[in-house]
């Protein structure tokens, strides 16, 4: 395995039965786990854990050797942490009101305070903030 992993994007993504079977093998690193017993306890279909582990295993985030399946333990922390910066984008993202009007385009045309020149949603006028200034010694 190589570094390249570390600025690539995570390639497991939440609710998926990859995500639950590396979180699984993330969980009891330095064990290995037979397809079976992975998905068993990972709570995934035992028809879907073989091609699971499979695409885990091509992806470079779990090991396998003699039917059995484990986190590498010097890239075990390694994991944990990515898994739990996916969590923490998930729960930002559901926490997220439904009725958020920035996420909508077009939501600056909405708010009379921003204009898109930088007027304020004001027109422009001949005074310019050096005008506005009192001087200390007048």
């Amino acid at each position: 395995m190589g570094d390249s992993q570390d600025s690539d994007p995570f390639l497991v993504t939440p609710e998926t039965d990859e995500y639950d079977a590396l979180g699984f093998l993330v969980r009891n690193r330095g064990e290995r786990y037979s397809p079976a017993e992975i998905a068993a306890r990972a709570d995934i279909s035992e028809a879907s854990a073989s091609k699971t582990l499979t695409r885990l295993s091509e992806k470079e985030l779990v090991e396998h050797d003699k039917g059995t399946y484990y986190v590498n333990p010097d890239r075990a922390e390694h994991l944990k942490n990515r898994l739990e910066s996916v969590d923490a984008a998930v729960q930002l993202f559901e926490a997220a009101p439904d009725d958020d009007a920035y996420a909508e385009p077009g939501w600056e045309d909405h708010v009379p305070s921003i204009d898109k020149n930088g007027n304020n949603g004001e027109p422009r006028s001949e005074t310019s903030s050096s005008d506005l200034v009192e001087d200390p010694q007048e």
